[in-house]
């Protein structure tokens, strides 16, 4: 086990449902994902959870440069290692449901959205405080992309009065990983 690997793990034990997963995300799951995202649309990515920075690496693989990155982690042991990993990412230490506070007059527009928190845990009033800030910044044809294992959608897409669907699902991880997408809904 790497050391990104046990500090990943040690946290997950201490609270299971504050880090997503026991482990960071395989390389082919980022990869995947990465492919998901249109790196031509203009502004940041905005990684939110980015834990050891395993979904990061699969940015900067395909082609995204660490300084579009905005990285979003809460516990402070992960903010190190990615502030020592990716030096020219801005990591932001903070917890997502207050993205919407740090995005105002930071961020006119986000390319695309990429999460692994564990938003199937969370109440739907914290859900609303990370999803409908991030899809506001993301505008026309921005994608808010959640990873699960939840075999559904992990976010409550009646209640928050969204459009989501499984895009994409990895059947070659440690436990099969699903990729959701969220946008506003048509006419919304």
């Amino acid at each position: 086990m790497t050391a990104h690997a046990t500090i990943f793990f040690g946290l997950w034990l201490q609270n299971p449902l504050r880090i997503a997963a026991a482990n960071p995300s395989s390389a082919r799951l980022a990869d995947t994902l990465a492919r998901c995202v249109d790196l031509g649309r203009p502004g940041p990515v905005l990684e939110l959870g980015a834990g050891t920075g395993s979904l990061t690496s699969g940015l900067v693989r395909a082609g995204c440069p660490p300084e579009r990155i905005l990285a979003l982690e809460r516990e402070p042991r992960l903010v190190t290692v990615l502030r020592r990993e990716f030096p020219g990412m801005t990591v932001i230490e903070a917890d997502a449901t207050r993205i919407g506070e740090y995005l105002a007059s930071r961020v006119e527009r986000l390319c695309t959205v990429v999460s692994s928190l564990p938003i199937k845990w969370f109440p739907v009033e914290a859900q609303r405080a990370v999803v409908k800030p991030c899809l506001e910044l993301l505008g026309p044809g921005g994608q808010f992309l959640q990873l699960t294992n939840a075999f559904s959608s992990p976010v409550s897409i009646e209640a928050l009065g969204i459009a989501g669907r499984e895009i994409r699902r990895v059947w070659l991880n440690l436990l099969p990983a699903q990729i959701w997408s969220y946008s506003e809904r048509s006419g919304a």
